[in-house]
């Protein structure tokens, strides 16, 4: 009976001495995994792709929300980016953003009517008079009603950036009004109603991705396109074309989103950060796009291109003659509800 008693003492002690380490090895492992908050430090890899130059307001943005992203993140977020089309043409991106293959773009609004045709507001001539105008609409009803669209796409808007107004380029003649772009090759972005804008006042309308516009205006295959002075600048658009009228006939836009399936997937404190970094760089954005316009235009300026600008008289005229893009988008279900959400800020 003694022994059987040692024996049992003996197996106990083998049982414990073989366990303990292993309960060890256990608490080890949630500590290494999780700081005394409870919280992962697994880091989330966020990819944005954009098709400007890191140097434009919008790159700048990217380059920004990079920064701070990560640093409020305690490195949880790394964000890589893929500047200047790298991954194709802002249509291209997107399609990648929503087959998640890409996580984030910041694309022109034009290229989002392919899959929310409501966008179509954005390539209205002459809709807003100026950036404030802009800017309230969008952080305010205009944006929250357009983000319902993007919602239906598993995409999650995380803000507005500016790109300024866009002025109009060209090889061949001066643009004093209007009617002197009768006949004119003009690219615009992949917009339908943009083809139709300058289809009815016979300026070509034609459809080129931003990437190839360069060679596009060096060949010939358009005479013209339309730009703010960013992308002029940055581009130098201006060692291609002869002329540009300071227009300011619409404003480009951009809205910041990512992958909803991807946001959803991050820990809710890296959602916080992650919307709470995008609201402070898309005012931080739209500040540095109005101070850098400046210096574009004194860039262009010095590039010796023959400028002129149109007057209110040439505006109006600009605005009657393409009458034909407010009537096609006037046809669509919601139309009608954004302009009056448009004429809260615009009046």
């Amino acid at each position: 009976m003694k022994n059987n008693f040692l024996k049992k003492i003996m197996v106990s002690i083998m049982v414990c001495v073989l366990v303990l380490p292993l309960f060890a090895c256990g608490n080890s492992q949630e500590t290494d995994d999780t700081d005394s908050s409870g919280s992962s430090d697994e880091v989330y890899e966020l990819k944005f792709a954009h098709v400007v130059r890191p140097t434009t307001p919008k790159g700048l943005a990217a380059e920004k929300f990079k920064e701070l992203a990560e640093e409020k993140s305690d490195g949880q977020l790394k964000v890589t980016i893929y500047p200047d089309s790298q991954m194709g043409a802002d249509q291209e991106i997107n399609e990648q953003v929503l087959e998640g293959t890409l996580d984030m773009n910041a694309p022109f609004l034009s290229t989002v009517t392919s899959f929310a045709p409501e966008f179509e507001l954005f390539d209205l001539p002459y809709l807003f008079e100026n950036p404030d105008q802009a800017f309230e609409a969008l952080s305010g009803e205009v944006g929250e009603k357009l983000n319902g669209y993007l919602e239906d796409k598993n995409l999650k808007a995380l803000g507005y950036w500016s790109g300024g107004f866009k002025q109009l380029t060209n090889s061949k003649r001066p643009v004093e009004n209007v009617k002197d772009l009768d006949g004119l090759k003009i690219r615009v972005s992949q917009s339908p109603l943009l083809v139709t804008q300058f289809k009815a006042i016979n300026a070509g309308g034609i459809s080129v991705p931003f990437v190839d516009l360069y060679s596009s205006l060096q060949t010939g295959t358009v005479d013209g396109q339309e730009n703010p002075y960013a992308n002029i600048a940055s581009r130098k658009f201006y060692e291609v074309q002869d002329y540009m009228t300071i227009s300011d006939h619409g404003f480009m836009g951009y809205i910041f989103f990512i992958n909803n399936d991807k946001f959803e997937s991050l820990p809710e404190e890296l959602q916080e950060i992650v919307e709470e970094v995008a609201e402070e760089v898309m005012k931080e954005q739209w500040e540095i796009a109005e101070e850098k316009d400046e210096e574009y235009l004194e860039e262009i300026e010095e590039s010796g291109i023959e400028i002129t600008e149109f007057g209110s008289e040439e505006k109006k005229d600009f605005r009657e003659a393409t009458q034909e893009a407010y009537d096609e988008f006037l046809e669509q279900d919601d139309a009608e509800e954004l302009m009056k959400l448009v004429e809260k800020y615009t009046k």
